[in-house]
């Protein structure tokens, strides 16, 4: 890890200079003055307790689907599916929730928690075991189960539990809502930031540890590097492809936990808003590894929340502007600053 570290290090910070002066160009070329939307922006997440507790809660569910993804990445599964996933597991997670908690009370949170773990684990499921039984690209796979899982969650939401007029599973009892940070950090007052957070943090740290230092994460990451190789090393690559896909796609569910439990009180069609398409940027600028993913998150949730606090001086369309150059800067950066440690190295 050592020696990744630099050449990490140094990728990371160059690109994000790069962006900041390509998209100080771009705002000044559409007539915008980029030091003072800069300022703002940064003064509004940083240089408030408000502003630091919306990145964080931003930050969260990119942190939890970013896990998520790069457990699929490490043995070559390019999972697509996440938003499916994502909204298969946090709507089953509300309606339980929603349904038993005048039955088994508290109860109820660990069961819908299990309940949506488990609903999105067999969307992932699905792409994973035709992946080995016809070998089919689970990236075609993942992106078609998006859309069902959308048109089936649309209809049941609809037709059988929506709050009349609107688009969203009826609110769950006050007991069920989680901590907000604030209760912890007063400064925080006012934020959505929840200990879901704390939660997520700890996912990280968990599944670092799993990928790297434990004999299931080399066999995992070995299938991810060489399928072939593994399997003459008595590596079974198909129960670690499908167990994998499983769980990486169950824990992209937890995102419901934040938006449910942490802040609105249920399911609301559309509440992911293309989160598990970012969470995948999020993951691969990690290089998939759990621990750069806290930091690749909190990058992107400072874009998002920064980009509602200029939304008046220019258009919300820029801050996606920045995700794409963040993205393309950190792929350009690595590969030049990775070559030229390998030929000073080799010299």
């Amino acid at each position: 890890m050592s020696r990744k570290f630099l050449p990490n290090f140094i990728s990371v910070t160059v690109s994000v200079l790069l962006t900041l002066i390509i998209a100080g160009c771009f705002l000044y070329f559409i007539g915008k003055d980029p030091v003072m939307v800069f300022s703002k922006m940064f003064e509004d997440v940083f240089g408030t307790g408000y502003g630091i507790g919306q990145t964080i809660f931003k930050t969260t569910p990119l942190i939890l689907c970013g896990c998520g993804l790069a457990l699929c990445f490490h043995v070559s599964a390019f999972n697509i599916g996440a938003e499916g996933q994502i909204n298969i597991g946090a709507f089953l997670m509300a309606v339980i929730v929603f349904y038993l908690d005048d039955y088994i009370g508290y109860f109820a949170f660990p069961v819908a928690v299990l309940a949506g773990f488990a609903a999105s684990a067999l969307w992932g499921f699905i792409p994973a075991i035709i992946k080995v039984k016809r070998e089919v690209s689970e990236v075609i796979t993942t992106i078609m189960l998006n859309f069902v899982a959308f048109a089936l969650v649309n209809y049941l939401l609809m037709e059988k539990v929506a709050v009349k007029s609107t688009v969203r599973t009826p609110e769950i009892i006050n007991s069920l809502f989680l901590p907000k940070l604030s209760e912890y950090i007063p400064s925080l007052q006012g934020s959505s930031a929840n200990i879901t957070f704390i939660f997520a943090l700890a996912l990280a740290v968990f599944l670092y540890f799993i990928i790297y230092k434990t004999i299931y994460g080399y066999r995992m990451r070995s299938v991810g590097i060489n399928p072939v190789a593994s399997k003459y090393m008595g590596i079974n690559i198909n129960r670690i492809y499908i167990l994998t896909f499983i769980i990486g796609a169950g824990i992209t569910s937890f995102v419901g936990i934040n938006f449910i439990f942490g802040y609105k009180g249920y399911y609301e069609l559309g509440f992911s808003s293309n989160l598990g398409f970012t969470a995948i940027a999020v993951s691969l600028l990690a290089k998939n590894n759990p621990i750069g993913i806290i930091f690749s998150a909190f990058l992107f949730g400072i874009l998002d929340f920064g980009g509602l606090a200029v939304n008046n001086m220019v258009p919300k369309e820029i801050m996606l502007v920045l995700q794409a150059l963040v993205i393309l800067s950190i792929l350009i950066t690595d590969k030049l600053v990775n070559k030229y440690i390998t030929k000073t190295a080799n010299a």
